[in-house]
């Protein structure tokens, strides 16, 4: 990241006091309203995105179906304040906690946490064969890991029957309490760590938030972003096109123009080029809307490393250092020039820098948790330093007593859990400054570090069990918790509302969230079958990774894998180098977050919209000036809502009618 001066933070004046506006939030018109679009969410995603294969809602980093439930809820707030007066309405500061909630749906119900989390506690046990001997470790991990009996296990893979029976109920609530309570500390942990780092990013670096500059327009007072005739061309592009694309998958005789279909870019090539893997492209109307928002140099950066990697596959190819395999993910196979390793050096050298360049300010907090806020410093925050240093501490310590319970190694979950807190603050960090698209990171987690770098032959068969049984909610981190939780905090807190009531408020909606994903997600595979055609496959076989994983570590116990230690110093290094560069010479234009990126497959899909978005920007700014900029704003972010809102809606078709529709955004 790109250091800033450090700046103490100072008591406020009782003057400065007074000039900030707190406007008054009703928190119980939010929340009634929003515990039931919550419930209806969590049935969406889950008949959405592991029912039916139509566009998937909690794959982007602003969430698709909330964004079109935002949508839906200010033309309503609209339409109640001129018939019913502005008292009746919902007021920004309100309509940001209801958007704060919803998010917190969505990623307890999304993509890589619950999504995931019903076959990962099933598939160990139904899925045991001969050939995989999974039952060889069992006795490895507890018996809460999930319901072991075949009768139970039937009916939620076969299908034609019903979660709510006596046996079932069951078997199944044990784990799913557990697992559950041992979420919802996960959950506060990463909001304790959000809290802390809320006011050195927000007040003293000044970072944009990118994310959520469109739900801070479309909730403002009056909606006037909705008045602006450029929205509404913007976002005609993306309706007219996935509309058309929808029905010619209904209508196969319609035309079409899949435009964010990923295509790939090399068919056919020849040696060394093979090395390329794959060089995939799309358009999405939402990522050069995105784009738009961001500094040319961040979406410069964004294609030029996604180019530049792909130039160090050929190159290590044409030297006979890697395989001359074509393949999406071939860049994680461990050979020259090591990306996945690299990208692990890369994240993790984020998260520490970041740490590291705002230590004044947080020894500073530091100090304040000790010895008490005796200067109201912490007066405007979701929690004191106090509550949040000790939150963070304690809900630290009870996810390691979930382990150390079963045995193993006092040090695992401890690394394993550090690992996870410096992605995630990695993760926030590059979200706070860069408006990216998806954060699908694949081969970056702690699993992969840990059993790489050590060795999985160095570990035991216990702490190789915890490592697998801790993977179900690293494996993909693209509906993470702590960028939306402390999204929301910034936006409630630039909308004018007061933020300590929102923490409670955070868990609320996850704690609901929880319940009613599980019981859609339960009912749907008992009543589809998850071993079937009815059902996603994708989410039922990424409940087999871990497994999976830990039967290769057991049964081929490598050592520590030196190459992969050189990528990751390589990484760090880079990462490092990069921002020591931006902070020396103004105008420098390649930025860390880009390159952290672009070593993962989260940008793959994406990189050219940041060309496209890149190139309009320069051109406009060029050309017209700040000012052409500014006019030209509402245009983009009407390709974005147009995006999401337009997918959302068929992405209901979709699901209301059984239907396999055209994905609108594709990852």
């Amino acid at each position: 990241m790109t250091p800033r001066p450090l700046s103490q933070p100072t008591p406020q004046s009782p003057i400065e006091a007074e000039r900030v506006r707190v406007i008054p939030v009703r928190w119980g018109y939010p929340i009634a309203v929003a515990l039931p679009l919550i419930v209806l969410n969590c049935g969406w995603i889950a008949n959405s995105e592991m029912k039916t294969g139509v566009t998937e809602v909690t794959i982007s980093s602003l969430f698709i179906g909330v964004t079109f439930i935002l949508f839906v809820v200010t033309l309503l707030n609209l339409v109640v304040r001129k018939f019913a007066g502005a008292r009746a309405a919902m007021n920004q500061p309100e309509m940001m906690v209801l958007y704060t909630m919803l998010s917190m749906s969505s990623v307890v119900a999304g993509m890589g946490n619950y999504g995931f989390f019903t076959p990962f506690l099933a598939n160990l046990f139904y899925y045991d064969r001969p050939a995989n001997g999974w039952h060889s470790f069992w006795y490895l991990l507890p018996s809460f890991i999930g319901p072991r009996d075949p009768n139970v296990l039937k009916g939620f893979y076969e299908g034609h029957s019903s979660f709510f029976q006596p046996q079932v109920l069951a078997a199944w609530t044990p784990p799913l309490l557990v697992w559950s309570v041992f979420f919802l500390i996960l959950l506060w942990t990463t909001m304790c760590m959000g809290a802390i780092v809320r006011r050195r990013w927000t007040e003293d670096e000044h970072l944009p938030f990118p994310v959520i500059a469109l739900p801070l327009e479309m909730t403002r007072e009056g909606a006037p972003l909705y008045q602006s005739k450029l929205l509404w061309v913007g976002f005609a592009v993306p309706f007219l096109l996935h509309s058309l694309n929808s029905l010619a998958s209904i209508i196969p005789t319609l035309p079409s123009l899949p435009i964010n279909t990923v295509k790939d870019m090399v068919t056919s090539l020849q040696y060394p080029w093979t090395g390329v893997g794959a060089l995939t492209y799309a358009l999405h109307p939402v990522g050069v809307g995105m784009g738009y928002l961001v500094s040319t140099d961040v979406s410069f950066s964004m294609w030029f490393f996604y180019l530049l990697r792909k130039a160090a596959d050929v190159w290590g190819t044409s030297q006979n250092w890697r395989d001359a395999s074509i393949g999406r993910y071939a860049d994680g196979n461990g050979q020259f020039p090591y990306i996945n390793s690299q990208g692990w050096g890369s994240w993790l050298a984020l998260g520490a820098a970041t740490l590291w360049v705002g230590r004044g300010y947080f020894k500073a907090y530091f100090q304040r948790a000790l010895r008490g806020d005796h200067h109201g410093v912490d007066r405007d925050e979701p929690m004191s330093a106090r509550v949040a240093v000790a939150g963070l501490i304690v809900g630290f310590l009870m996810l390691c007593a979930f382990v150390w319970s079963q045995g193993g190694s006092w040090w695992l979950p401890v690394l394993f859990l550090t690992l996870y807190i410096l992605l995630m603050t990695a993760l926030t960090r590059i979200r706070a400054e860069v408006a990216v698209l998806s954060s699908q990171l694949v081969w970056v987690n702690p699993q992969s570090m840990i059993t790489t770098v050590l060795g999985a032959g160095n570990l035991s068969k216990v702490d190789l069990a915890h490592t697998s049984m801790l993977s179900w909610f690293n494996t993909d981190y693209r509906a993470a918790p702590m960028p939306h939780e402390l999204e929301g905090f910034v936006g409630l807190k630039r909308s004018g509302g007061a933020l300590r009531p929102l923490v409670p408020v955070i868990l609320l909606a996850a704690a609901v969230a929880m319940v009613s994903a599980l019981v859609w997600d339960m009912q749907m595979y008992y009543v589809n079958g998850a071993a079937t055609d009815n059902v996603n496959g994708y989410r039922v076989s990424k409940g087999s990774e871990p497994w999976t994983n830990l039967q290769g570590w057991l049964q081929n116990p490598k050592p520590p894998n030196a190459a992969a230690m050189g990528g990751i110093v390589f990484g760090a290094a880079t990462t490092l180098l990069l921002s020591a560069l931006r902070t020396r010479f103004v105008g420098f234009p390649l930025h860390p977050a880009a390159y952290a990126f672009n070593m993962t497959f989260a940008n793959d899909f994406f990189w050219c919209d940041m060309f496209v978005a890149w190139l309009v920007k320069v051109c406009l700014l060029r050309y017209g000036g700040m000012k052409m900029y500014q006019t030209l704003l509402p245009l983009f972010f009407g390709l974005i809502l147009g995006d999401f809102v337009t997918g959302s809606f068929w992405s209901i078709v979709g699901t209301i009618f059984h239907l396999n529709l055209f994905r609108t955004f594709a990852t």
